[in-house]
């Protein structure tokens, strides 16, 4: 894994593949703005013998004043047998703190579509959320509401798999320190 790149160039300039192992395919790439500038964050998939269950990964590139100028600040990268069948980010501010963080889903699948979600602080570095998540997702509020949305279905006796009774959404807010229930509301399907 390349830990830096020396070229002072703007975020859009990195070679994608530059950012990930050597042997790698990169499978994403997003751009997040926070106080400290433009960060680069990118997946990756690496070969191996087994086409369902690959290593695979991501990074958070940030911009730093001295050379080298780009610097991997966070790395995470799974073993085959670990079971990530896919890695998807998006980047936007779920805190209302003005800096986007690194909402992150490490998937699993399975016929739940099961993954980990979590919730990145990208000017500290720091995971403020996580969740094993089937059968559901998470997302960020509508624009200019900050915060996420928790969907998951609910199964009542008698449910088959593909059909839920209802639907569970928990709106959660950050108070500066941990995420709060702000509301849980349950639809019927």
């Amino acid at each position: 894994m390349p830990m830096s790149v020396a070229a002072d160039v703007p975020p859009s300039e990195l070679r994608p593949d530059d950012l990930v192992p050597r042997v790698a395919d990169v499978t994403g790439r997003w751009f997040a703005f926070t106080e400290d500038g433009v960060m680069v964050l990118v997946a990756w998939v690496e070969p191996g013998p087994d086409p369902f269950l690959l290593p695979q990964g991501y990074a958070i590139w940030r911009r730093h004043t001295s050379s080298p100028h780009w610097r991997a600040d966070l790395i995470e990268r799974h073993e085959a047998d670990e079971g990530i069948r896919g890695i998807e980010i998006s980047a936007t501010d779920v805190t209302g703190d003005g800096s986007d963080e690194a909402l992150v889903l490490e998937a699993i699948g399975g016929t739940g579509a099961c993954g980990v979600w979590s919730v990145i602080d990208l000017a500290r570095l720091e995971e403020s959320y996580r969740r094993d998540v089937c059968d559901g997702r998470l997302e960020p509020r509508p624009s200019g509401s900050p915060g996420l949305i928790l969907t998951e279905s609910v199964y009542r006796e008698g449910d088959a798999h593909c059909c839920p009774s209802a639907v569970r959404r928990t709106t959660l807010t950050w108070t500066g320190t941990t995420w709060r229930i702000a509301n849980r509301r349950v639809i019927d399907a």
